[in-house]
């Protein structure tokens, strides 16, 4: 142990992040990836529903995903509480509108609606993914503007009691970036239950919405069992055991 504390300590005296921090971007990549293989190296067999290994992405993939969710738990006409966290236009937001019809439903989207906080990667900056709140004409749907660290807080006191509740949560994360997931992730744990169901939109992104699930399971000791993926894991749906 003295040892293990001097290397140590000299490590932290060498200040290597001043001549090797070019690596942490490549090395984390790769962690992250490593990380992902494993975790879909164990999905062999897990569910009926996964187009894996595919060609080509398809993006309208996943409204056959969302049929498969609906199809298999049975929700067209049972009360569901959903919650979709990066609304975007709302077009899987309006999707799940119009498939689940109970009267009692709650629709709950959350956005900026200003675009990404921060830059995703290098493909988007902050500010891309702009769009106006959705017109919708559904009384059962609402959608919260805000950054998610300033608006989630507020609206889980206000709806506690109803988030504690027996009806089944959908909680559709489609915030794209590492922050974002797990501060959903982390914030609606008092409050997910066994049969809960999480869906992720770009799930593959190593270091993004993955590397903040990874991060969640293991903090919190979640287990979770794969419902449906498709395009390669870019799009999967679990739900907790």
């Amino acid at each position: 142990m003295k040892i293990r504390g001097f290397l140590k300590g000299f490590m932290l005296l060498l200040l290597p992040y001043t001549f090797l921090h070019w690596l942490r971007r490549p090395l984390l990549l790769m962690s992250n990836t490593l990380s992902l293989s494993k975790w879909v190296s164990r999905q062999k067999g897990v569910s009926a529903f996964n187009d894996f290994y595919s060609l080509k992405r398809d993006y309208s993939k996943r409204y056959k995903l969302y049929e498969y969710i609906i199809d298999r738990f049975e929700l067209k006409n049972k009360e569901i509480t959903y919650l979709e966290f990066g609304v975007y236009k709302g077009k899987s937001f309006n999707w799940w509108l119009r498939h689940c019809d109970h009267p009692k439903c709650k629709f709950y989207g959350f956005d900026t609606f200003e675009g990404l906080p921060e830059n995703w990667g290098n493909t988007y900056n902050k500010g891309d993914m702009l769009a106006d709140v959705p017109d919708i004409h559904d009384p059962r749907g609402n959608f919260v503007k805000g950054l998610f660290q300033q608006s989630l807080p507020d609206f889980l006191l206000t709806f506690y009691q109803e988030l504690k509740k027996e009806t089944r949560k959908i909680i559709h994360l489609d915030a794209d970036l590492f922050s974002s997931t797990l501060f959903v992730l982390t914030s609606m744990a008092p409050f997910l239950k066994k049969g809960d169901i999480l869906m992720f939109d770009e799930f593959n992104v190593p270091n993004h919405e993955s590397y903040a699930f990874r991060i969640f399971c293991d903090a919190y000791y979640i287990k979770t069992k794969l419902v449906g993926a498709v395009n390669n894991y870019f799009q999967v749906a679990l739900m907790i055991e």
